[in-house]
This record gives structure tokens, sequence and C-alpha cells, in this order.
């Protein structure tokens, strides 16, 4: 994290401040999750719509920073799953929006001037750091319930971890694409992805609790969204102490189009152009 400010800095701190002009605009693509519902083999299945606006500062032709603001959906069944991988029956399913904020340095592999046919087009990447806020919820018999207050891996409990936060920070890194339409008018594909410190998107992490310890301390419904595994008569399997989830943390993908508006006049562009042109 430290690395990732001091980077930023350094950006903000050495640029050529002559090049500076500002671009806002809006994004509209998808959001993916990987983690314990959604392993990486089944990425596509867990694409949700996004939307989102868009604030980029250019310090160069090749050196920016932007802030973002998107919101999606990630979600994850186990009924997509294959019968021999044990997710199907686990039987477990999850769905979140995200809302994040992010500040970004982004790199222009390329020299990108805003102003058709002169360099308008260029490949880039971009790494920053972002608050995001996510709060995981399950249908069960008609009902929508969300689940991090009910503590359905005994969170909580005396003996067990805390409830875990609904806000969590996020590095951000990827690639793009950007085009310059008009002389103000760009357009940008985009891929990132998201590196969290929670492993509780989804809400799955650690092992089974026993269900009687979930009725008595969390309450029945947390302990028939805990384990909803099931026999052939209907009857919950005791799972306790059995892992129900992994250890690894969550991610988060974002992809898509944003169309931004640049806001200059041309001043430094022009004047550049001309001065080559005395030459």
């Amino acid at each position: 994290m430290k690395t990732i400010v001091l980077f930023l800095f350094l950006i903000c701190t050495t640029c050529r401040l002559s090049a500076q002009y500002g671009e806002v605009g809006g994004l509209l693509g998808a959001s993916n999750y990987l983690g314990d519902l959604v392993p990486p083999q089944q990425y596509f299945l867990g694409t949700n719509f996004a939307i989102g606006a868009t604030y980029q500062y250019n310090f160069t032709d090749r050196i920016s920073v932007r802030g973002n603001l998107i919101w999606g959906q990630v979600h994850g069944e186990d009924k997509n799953s294959s019968y021999g991988s044990g997710r199907r029956q686990r039987n477990l399913d999850f769905h979140s929006h995200i809302l994040e904020l992010s500040a970004l340095a982004q790199i222009n592999i390329l020299p990108f001037h805003p102003k058709r046919n002169f360099k308008p087009i260029t490949p880039y990447c971009f790494l920053g750091v972002a608050l995001f806020h996510f709060n995981p919820t399950t249908v069960y018999k008609g009902t929508q319930y969300y689940l991090q207050p009910l503590g359905t891996e005994g969170q909580g409990l005396d003996g067990y971890a805390a409830k875990y936060s609904l806000v969590e920070l996020s590095i951000p890194f990827g690639f793009g694409l950007k085009f310059c339409l008009t002389k103000h008018l760009n357009l940008s594909f985009e891929f990132g992805m998201r590196k969290t410190f929670t492993d509780y998107l989804d809400d799955v992490s650690g092992d089974y609790v026993p269900l009687n310890t979930l009725k008595a301390g969390n309450g029945l419904l947390a302990a028939n969204l805990s384990n909803r595994s099931y026999d052939d008569a209907g009857n919950q399997i005791e799972k306790a102490f059995t892992p129900r989830g992994s250890s690894g943390k969550d991610w988060y993908t974002f992809m898509g189009l944003s169309v931004t508006y640049s806001l200059h006049k041309y001043i430094y562009f022009e004047k550049k152009k001309k001065r080559k042109t005395r030459k």
C-alpha cells in the first residue's frame, strides 16, 4: 500500500505542468467475482451489469491520474458447478452490490493527444487503491436475507471472529486501449482486476460451525443459511468443523467502455505544433 501511495505522489510531483487538462465521463460494462462460489474456471458465470463515472487529470501525453466511482453487482451459485466438484452439494449462493471509489495512476504506452489524426490511439496500464462497499445476500424460501448480520460462520460468538466489515480496501490494476473520436471525445475499453483483503465477498470462508452452536448463539436462520446441504429426506447434514470455504482472498473485476469529454482548448497542443513548424 505504501508503494502505491508513493508511486502516485511521484507522478504528481514530477510531471510537466504545461500539458495539464482534465477529462470527465461515464463508463458502462460488466462486473465479475472470483471466490469460493465462482472459481476461476467458471469466471463468466458471475457476470453482472456495472456503471460508473470518471474524472481524469492528464499531466502529460503519457501520465495521468484519475478517480472512478463505480457501481456493479456480483453473484455466485453452487448449483452452476459440477457434481464432481462437491460445490453443488454444498448448495450455497450469494448476491451483492459493489460500490467502489478509486484513485488510479495511468501510464499511456504511446503519447496520446486529444485531437483527430494527431496520435489518436494508445494502449495504457493503471494501478491504484480503492475503497469499496459490499453486502452479501441470499434468498431463502422466497425471502431475501442479508448474511453479514447473521454470522453464518459463528462470527460474534465466543471463540469465533468478529463480524466482518462491509467496507474494505482493494488494489485495482489493469490495462486498456484509448481512442480519440473527436477533438473532445475519447473512447476507452478497459479491463481491471481488484485484489481485495477480505474473504467474505460471498460470506464464505472458513469451516462449518456446529448447527446447535449456531442455533443457540445466532439463531435458527443463521444455522439454516450456513449449512444448506440436505439428505434425501430433506434434513440438514451436520458438517461441523469441515471446510465450508477456502482461506484465499476474494477478487472482483470491472471491464467495459468509457466515454470522456476533454476539458481543454488546445492552447498547449496548438502552440507546441506551431513551434515545431517554425523549426
